[in-house]
């Protein structure tokens, strides 16, 4: 076991270099040669995109005091954990990404079976509050009319099963039937989740949904100046729907052809196809360098603090 522990961080980071030359390559990049951009949009959906990331960071960084890892801090060395395992989602499934913030943190003196919940339940909180705030924004809007009602059930069964999953009770059931599965122990009471972790790593998800949910205003407001800022709230819904959905889609890399499908279908419905087509295409690949980006300024911020 401890051979194959020590072998992870190659075989993360060999399958994140594999699946994002695959993601990458499976852009159309000569259908971008026409368009330009309003630069002054773009570095506000950037800026905005970066500090979503950094916010998640945070956010993770509040789960683990409030489940009791009282030595936690803000700090540096945890925000490139975080930006590095954030990667991992790159690689299908919901495991590398997981299983890489557990890994690298518990390196840093972190509890594995703290660091696996606050994982665990900041997943779930990512989904469950996107699901919400995308159907609060879409819920009412005719324009969705385009959708079968059976996916728009789906996306109700799915937003109400994910609250369930996510009740205190459920929630801390499922961890300690996976831990006894898994270690063939008992799951301390220590470790659960209580109702204020919960629902404060919701409030905190809120605000960092609607600066994800505004960089992609913002990039489609850069590819097309035309686009109306009375059409901001469909966007952003349409942003969220389209995150959450590739979240759930674990069998492929960072949601690849889920989210794009999303957002060209419902684009197209307040803009040309063709445009619409293009900002999907700038979307994923602006997302990409916004990844590897925030993984850069973490890893040159851990640099600088040990020079």
């Amino acid at each position: 076991m401890k051979k194959i522990l020590k072998l992870f961080p190659y075989l993360f980071y060999t399958l994140l270099i594999v699946f994002l030359i695959l993601y990458v390559q499976s852009i159309d990049l000569d259908r971008l040669q026409e368009i330009s951009l309003n630069w002054w949009y773009f570095a506000l959906a950037t800026i905005l995109a970066l500090t979503f990331r950094y916010w998640g960071a945070y956010i993770w960084t509040v789960l683990l005091r409030s489940l009791g890892a009282s030595n936690v801090r803000f700090s540096n060395n945890l925000i490139y954990v975080y930006a590095k395992s954030w990667l991992g989602r790159y690689i299908p499934g919901t495991a590398p990404w997981i299983l890489g913030k557990i890994y690298f943190a518990s390196k840093q003196g972190l509890s594995k079976n703290k660091l696996a919940v606050s994982s665990m339940l900041e997943g779930g909180l990512q989904i469950i509050v996107q699901m919400v705030f995308a159907l609060s924004l879409l819920g009412l809007d005719p324009r969705l009319d385009i959708i079968p009602d059976e996916l728009k059930l789906l996306f109700l069964a799915t937003t109400i099963a994910c609250l369930v999953v996510l009740a205190p009770p459920v929630f801390n059931k499922m961890m300690s039937l996976a831990y006894k599965v898994v270690k063939k122990k008992v799951f301390s009471r220590e470790h659960y989740a209580s109702s204020k972790t919960i629902g404060k790593g919701f409030s905190l998800y809120v605000f960092g949904t609607i600066l994800g949910s505004l960089s992609l205003f913002f990039i489609a407001k850069a590819v097309y100046p035309e686009l109306d800022y009375d059409q901001m709230i469909f966007v952003m819904g349409v942003g969220t729907l389209a995150s959450a959905a590739s979240m759930l889609a674990v069998f492929a890399p960072s949601g690849i052809g889920v989210r794009e499908g999303i957002q060209l279908a419902l684009l197209s419905l307040i803009m040309p196809t063709e445009i619409a087509f293009a900002i999907t295409i700038i979307t994923r690949l602006w997302s990409v360098a916004c990844d590897l980006l925030f993984f850069a300024l973490a890893k040159l911020s851990t640099h600088k603090r040990t020079t």
